[in-house]
Formats: C-alpha cells, sequence, structure tokens
C-alpha cells in the first residue's frame, strides 16, 4: 500500500512481551478497561498502550527512537498540516479521500492478486476509518505544498506523462519454485520426480529446502517481468501458464531452479485523474529536497514546533525531547 505511512507494530511480538506486565484477575484492578485475556489471564489496555509506548522503531534517515516519540510527532504534525490545508482552502473533500481509498484497493488488488485488502487491513490492526484518515493527511500536506510550491497542473501532467510507466504496475508473473544444489542428492531427486511425469506442486512442498515447503515454493508476491535478466525473461515469456522451465542458474552460485509460471498479470495502468495525488505527492518530496525550497518546508515545520501542546507533565516532557531533538538536527531552522 504504497500511499500509507504510518508506524505499525507488529501485534505478536507485543503479545510476547506483555506477560512480564499481566496479572491475574483477582489481582487486577480494572480501572483500566480490559485489552485481552491470554491463558486466562488479564491484560489491560493500559498495560498493552505502555509496552506499545517503550517498542524502539527505526526512523528513515535516523537513529532508533522510542515509538512514543514517534506517535506524539506524528499526531501533532498531522493536526497541523490539516489546519494550515484548511486556512489555505486545500483540505481534501471526503469524496477524494473515498477516490484515493479506492484506488489504493484497486493497487492492492493488481499488486497481490487473490488477497482480501479488508482482511490484510485487520490482519495488520488497522480499519477502513484509520486508512482514510491516514490518507486525508497525505492528501492534505501534499495539497498544501502543491499551493506553497506553485505547482501547475501542466507541470503534474507531464510528470505523468513522462514517467507513466511509474504509476502503476508494471507486467507480472506469478512463480513456483523448486531449488536445489546442483551437485546434491535432492537436485537427482527432484529430477528423477518431474522426469517421471509428478505433479510439480506436490514436488515443491515435498523436496524443496524446509523454509519454501510450507508455500509450496510459491513467491510471496508477482515479479515484474522487467526486473529479470534478459535470458530470465525469455525463458518465461515462452512457457504458458501451468507448465515449468529448469533446472537453471539461480542467484546463488551452484544453486539450480525449476521455476513453474503460475500466472501472468498485465501492466496495471492509473489514468491521470487518479494518478495526479500520486505524481503531486512525489513531485512534493522531490522539490522540497531542494535548497531554494528550504523556507517553505521550514514554515510549515517552524509551525509544528510551536504548535500548543497541553497533555500531562509524562507526554509533556516527552514532547519537549522531541523539539529539543528536533532543535539540535536544525529542524525548521530559518537559515
Amino acid at each position: 500500500m504504497t500511499m500509507k505511512q504510518r508506524v505499525i507494530f507488529s501485534f505478536a511480538a507485543t503479545l510476547i512481551a506483555l506477560p512480564c506486565f499481566a496479572q491475574t484477575p483477582e489481582e487486577t484492578e480494572m480501572d483500566s478497561p480490559v485489552f485481552a485475556k491470554i491463558n486466562g489471564v488479564v491484560v489491560t489496555q493500559d498495560e498493552y498502550i505502555k509496552q506499545l509506548e517503550r517498542q524502539t522503531v527505526n526512523v528513515p534517515g535516523g537513529q532508533p527512537t522510542n515509538a512514543e516519540r514517534v506517535v506524539l510527532d506524528q499526531l501533532v504534525s498531522n493536526i497541523v498540516i490539516i489546519a494550515e490545508a484548511k486556512r489555505l482552502g486545500v483540505a481534501p473533500t471526503d469524496a477524494e479521500v473515498d477516490k484515493m481509498f479506492t484506488i489504493q484497493k484497486k493497487l492492492f488488488a493488481a499488486q497481490f492478486p487473490g488477497k482480501d485488502y479488508d482482511t490484510a487491513m485487520r490482519e495488520q490492526g488497522t480499519t477502513p476509518e484509520e486508512i482514510k484518515n491516514d490518507l486525508r493527511v497525505q492528501l492534505a500536506e501534499t495539497a498544501l505544498y502543491v499551493k506553497l510550491l506553485k505547482l501547475s497542473e501542466a507541470e503534474v501532467r507531464s510528470t505523468y506523462n513522462e514517467n507513466r510507466t511509474s504509476f502503476g504496475l508494471a507486467a507480472r508473473v506469478q512463480m513456483r519454485l523448486i531449488v536445489a544444489k546442483g551437485d546434491s542428492l535432492d537436485f537427482r531427486k527432484v529430477k528423477a520426480a518431474l522426469a517421471s511425469g509428478q505433479d510439480f506442486d506436490s514436488v515443491a512442498k515435498r523436496l524443496n529446502p524446509p523454509q519454501m515447503r510450507g508455500t509450496g515454493g510459491l513467491l510471496p508476491q508477482p515479479v515484474p517481468v522487467n526486473t529479470l535478466t534478459e535470458a530470465m525473461q525469455s525463458k518465461v515469456m515462452r512457457t504458458p501458464e501451468g507448465q515449468y522451465f529448469g533446472a537453471v542458474d539461480f542467484q546463488q552460485k551452484g544453486v539450480k531452479a525449476w521455476i513453474k509460471i503460475e500466472k501472468r498479470l498485465p501492466e496495471f495502468k492509473i489514468p491521470f485523474e487518479d494518478a495526479a495525488p500520486l505524481v503531486c505527492r512525489q513531485m512534493v518530496q522531490l522539490k522540497l529536497s531542494e535548497p531554494k525550497n528550504q523556507a517553505i518546508r521550514n514554515s510549515i515545520l517552524q509551525k509544528k514546533m510551536a504548535a500548543r501542546f497541553e497533555a500531562s507533565a509524562t507526554y509533556q516532557t516527552v514532547w519537549d525531547a522531541v523539539k529539543e531533538a528536533a532543535v539540535k538536527a536544525g529542524v525548521g531552522s530559518s537559515e
């Protein structure tokens, strides 16, 4: 989901650490709502949140930091961005948010055929409303900088036309593999099994390395054809769906692979009207990295740093630390 840029915490990883804080039902003070029960042991919402706050996350281009600081920084940023977009009359409408949500679902369906978008969201612990809130902020931020940078529709359309293949998905192919070292007993077993007419999928589940048997050698997502070597592209294009080729050299020296073509997926194109927000976002990011536009970026950052933050002493301390780190890094500097 390319438009979504938020910190997603691993639910499984959090649960592993929770028993350290969990109490028996008799010991738990129910001042906080119940988050879950694990083997009958109650975990409160406060316990879950406290554990979440202690998680360390990696910030792109920066050092690992506390998740609590990242979330506070994001909350303040979102509110400032939405307010500025409204002030300048460029805040996205509900219809625009819904449209981008639909485009995102179409992109997901094209990128992960056979997988359900709503199910994938639930597995990540998120909802359509939360996704739409994220999209609203991103659309507002993009529209805000488009106005401040004075980007014209002609520039956006020109960028789209020059990079049309970047906004969408290239032609792809779903592949199932069987791999083995070329001089091994496993290689000879696979070769003999396939030569005898045994079903490719059953051989993949039985004779692949252990880590590949669970999926029967099916790659997790389709592979863009234009990323393959010319020799591999030629073999892939000549092989019908449901058939395989091999053994061929594969990645590591001495490793061979048999490759079955499960399904071909055509190029997925997004028309300009739908792709425009995506194009604008990329253009904004590029232009904001230019020294001549630093003042525009800093004008928004300074509004964020000047935001009135009212919370408990604990969270006030955290926010002060966020601002202090930002100042030391030169964020929002007018120079």
